[in-house]
């Protein structure tokens, strides 16, 4: 039961400092020796939870790719039904819309809420010159009027999406699209890959159907994205859609919106925001896509 000190000189050669650590193994062999339970731990297979995972990365991963066209259509949509609704037929201008959006122009530029206004774009005159049937006005009477020679230097009278309109959406899609986007895993190289084609895609569809709904020609690239002249196999794509029953239903949708005074379906392309808040076609006045 006794308890013995023993105190060991410094090892001053190799030979001692070999003897000394072979007589510790000795007496201290749990020292020396690996742990009963480390060896447990390193038999224990650390990669079990890596296939549940991986499984979970590539379902997370299958999400993300398939959900990439939908939410860039969804995002198209909105965007659409604000710009035709509230600038297009100027709706920001009445004091009772969109308050909120006011309220922020007003803290961040020093605007007061009274005095903002937006100009119009020849939408509102586009509206003028339609009759029910879709076709435009040309009598002389129509042609003398200010808000008729305001589109003459329009070829399509109001009715194409120009490149600058595609550059404006596009500008406005970034505050909705990045962030988005951003948040299911794209980087912002990834991101654009996705919005440009599909801002161009919008272009060459609503110029490809809103023009001809209107007896005009389908919108040269020189004008916009569009499929008219100058463009290979344009001509045959643009007979194609408009003969499609997508375009029948899009043709309709878009007559609705004229017959209404422009208070209702504002769909051309690609319907949904109208949709969902009000149910779309002819009986609703509150629809405000025109592709989306």
């Amino acid at each position: 039961g006794r308890q013995h000190i023993v105190w060991v000189q410094e090892p001053s050669t190799k030979e001692q400092l070999d003897t000394y650590n072979m007589l510790a193994t000795l007496v201290f062999p749990a020292a020396y020796s690996p742990s009963p339970f480390a060896s447990l731990a390193a038999a224990r297979p650390r990669t079990a939870a890596a296939p549940a995972m991986s499984e979970l990365s590539l379902a997370a991963t299958v999400v993300r790719d398939v959900s990439a066209l939908p939410t860039m259509y969804a995002l198209m949509s909105l965007n659409e039904y604000m710009t035709h609704r509230y600038f297009q037929h100027l709706e920001f201008n009445r004091p009772e819309s969109l308050p909120w959006v006011k309220s922020l122009v007003e803290r961040v530029a020093g605007v007061p809420a009274a005095e903002q206004r937006v100009p119009g774009d020849g939408h509102v005159e586009h509206h003028a010159e339609t009759y029910d049937d879709m076709s435009l006005k040309n009598d002389e009477r129509w042609r003398a009027n200010k808000a008729s020679q305001s589109l003459d230097d329009d070829y399509y009278r109001g009715t194409a999406f120009h490149w600058s309109a595609t550059l404006i959406m596009t500008v406005q899609m970034l505050p909705s699209v990045l962030p988005t986007y951003a948040l299911m895993g794209w980087s912002l190289p990834e991101t654009l890959a996705i919005l440009l084609p599909s801002m161009l895609l919008h272009a060459v569809v609503w110029n490809a159907i809103h023009p001809p709904m209107h007896g005009l020609p389908p919108v040269a690239l020189t004008d916009g994205f569009g499929t008219g002249p100058g463009v290979a196999g344009g001509k045959a794509f643009s007979e194609w859609l408009i003969g499609t029953r997508y375009a029948h239903w899009i043709f309709e949708n878009h007559m609705g919106h004229h017959v209404l005074g422009g208070q209702c379906n504002y769909n051309v392309c690609c319907p949904m925001t109208g949709l969902l808040r009000y149910g779309e076609i002819w009986g609703d006045m509150c629809n405000y896509n025109v592709c989306c």
